[in-house]
């Protein structure tokens, strides 16, 4: 069976509007084997060139009499309407695109940086029947850390075209160094970028997808969501196969289903849309279950011998993996992906599959919505839990001070993590600053049980004439080595796991090994 996806440009101008169908080279045709799901149906192939040519001419027509609607904001998500989301990943440049590390590459080349390739991407996005790509986010800190610019700046690009942008957390980011950084990044992500008029939203409320949250245990999420979202006024969707999380999180889906050995994706779907009927019962709760389409996976060049790769079928595997999405009656669908190149999952138009994914893609998301959704009952929101009390204010100290702003924050023999730890500090214990070296910037020297030790100084609040503090000279023995990356010295410097019960500890926690796990490698993240 064959697929054309084509594009065309039309342009306006004040004696109307003018439709250029796009040359025969930009319209990517595939051909599927009559042994896919489409067997029995009779061969279009003697079609192909006549429907390179009407699709552009019906789309002429379609902008000519419906053109200025086409430009119309979209209706608000409610949590009723039966969405289609994707993965979309910003991290790809000039030096990724080599069959060394990839099995296939995109038509055009790009560097995720560039306005044109996000413009492009989103356009293909929206011709899928995709309603919101989910941007894989590093948090807002890092010097190299470009997820961040590329996420405002693929929300100023949805915005021009009125679509929309959600965020997948990237828990184990480089640039998160435990809890305390987590929760200053949605934090952020919340205040800042969902705040934008592209940003995803059902029910008025931000949502945001999460990979790995088991890296902490729900205790954990628990802390770090009352300080996050106090008032759980978005829609936190967790992943992996423990629903636990769901004690905390507003919804669930697999990342991936296509697990090594295979396991039945009807079964695994129908498995987990069952756990998250009983967390919305047990939870008193609307949760939101959310199925994931794979069209294959293939991280062989990226793993070696820990990879493996699931064939696509010309198609077919993931025709089976929308058939079994469909079955398990989720609220909203999730494809992985659109780009991620490294592991093999990507929709995007490639040099080997041309736009048959994507064409594929929106005849599946045309008969899921057909559907009409899953009625929801106005989601409601869970109670949130009641305010801190608000602490009483303490007066400015009259000498410099440093504060502990973290559970619990190590002191050390010198100005670095290479030096031994000398004792320990609680959240809001005071500590008179005896000075501070040129060459060890980032870090206190206070006074510790008679003598003097040193402090992060991220994890304190300096308080005080901090003017008066001494400047110190650094003995050859307690020199600082080489600098420790920022959120490396936060995870090794706070938050022990042997002394904070409601944070560190849970935070270390495994999460439980299932019986739905699957055996293969486990994903990660990144270029």
């Amino acid at each position: 069976m064959d697929w054309c996806f084509c594009t065309v440009t039309v342009t306006f101008s004040g004696k109307g509007r003018h439709c250029r169908p796009m040359p025969a080279s930009g319209c990517y045709l595939t051909r599927q084997s009559s042994r896919s799901s489409s067997a029995g149906k009779p061969s279009r192939r003697r079609h192909t060139a006549m429907a390179g040519l009407l699709s552009p001419l019906m789309l002429c027509l379609w902008f000519t009499l419906f053109g200025d609607k086409a430009h119309a904001a979209p209706a608000a998500q409610s949590s009723s309407d039966p969405l289609v989301l994707a993965f979309y990943y910003t991290w790809f440049d000039e030096h990724t695109w080599t069959y060394d590390r990839l099995s296939d590459l995109p038509v055009e080349p790009y560097v995720s940086r560039e306005r044109g390739v996000m413009g492009r991407h989103i356009d293909q996005a929206r011709a899928a029947g995709i309603d919101a790509l989910l941007v894989a986010w590093y948090g807002p800190t890092g010097d190299s850390n470009q997820t961040e610019p590329n996420l405002a700046a693929l929300l100023e690009e949805a915005a021009a075209r009125n679509f929309k942008i959600g965020i997948l957390f990237e828990t184990d980011s480089p640039f998160l160094g435990g809890t305390g950084a987590i929760t200053a990044a949605l934090q952020h992500a919340l205040a800042v970028h969902a705040a934008h008029p592209a940003f995803l939203r059902v029910d008025g409320r931000p949502v945001i997808f999460f990979w790995r949250p088991s890296l902490y245990g729900v205790d954990a999420w628990r802390a770090i969501r009352s300080q996050a979202d106090p008032g759980y006024s978005s829609i936190w969707i967790s992943e992996g196969v423990n629903t636990a999380y769901l004690a905390v999180f507003d919804g669930h889906h697999l990342y991936s289903n296509t697990w090594n050995p295979p396991a039945d994706l009807t079964a695994t779907n129908q498995k987990f849309a069952n756990q998250v009927v009983a967390a919305r019962n047990q939870h008193g709760v609307y949760k939101f279950w959310v199925a994931t389409v794979m069209p294959g996976y293939d991280d062989v060049r990226i793993r070696g011998g820990a990879g493996f790769a699931r064939g696509r079928e010309g198609g077919a595997y993931f025709e089976r993996a929308w058939q079994a999405a469909i079955a398990s009656q989720p609220n909203w669908i999730v494809i992985n992906s659109f780009n991620e190149w490294p592991e093999g999952t990507y929709i995007e138009p490639s040099q080997a599959h041309g736009g048959h994914y994507l064409n594929l893609s929106a005849a599946w998301s045309q008969r899921f919505k057909a559907g009409g959704g899953v009625h929801v009952q106005a989601a409601a929101l869970p109670a949130a839990p009641p305010p801190p009390p608000v602490p009483t204010p303490q007066p400015e100290p009259d000498t410099p001070t440093a504060i502990v702003e973290v559970a619990l924050a190590n002191l050390r023999g010198g100005p670095s993590t290479d030096h031994p730890i000398v004792g320990t500090a609680g959240a809001g214990a005071t500590l008179p600053i005896r000075g501070r070296a040129a060459a060890a910037p980032d870090w206190w020297q206070v006074e510790y049980s008679g003598g003097t030790a040193w402090v992060y100084a991220p994890l304190v609040r300096a308080a005080g004439p901090l003017e008066q503090t001494p400047s110190v000279e650094l003995a050859p023995e307690i020199a600082p080595q080489e600098p420790a990356e920022r959120a490396e010295v936060l995870a090794t410097e706070s938050e022990p796991a042997t002394v904070e019960p409601a944070i560190a500890a849970a935070a270390v926690s495994a999460e439980p090994i299932s019986a739905d796990a699957p055996t293969g490698p486990i994903l990660s993240r990144g270029p």
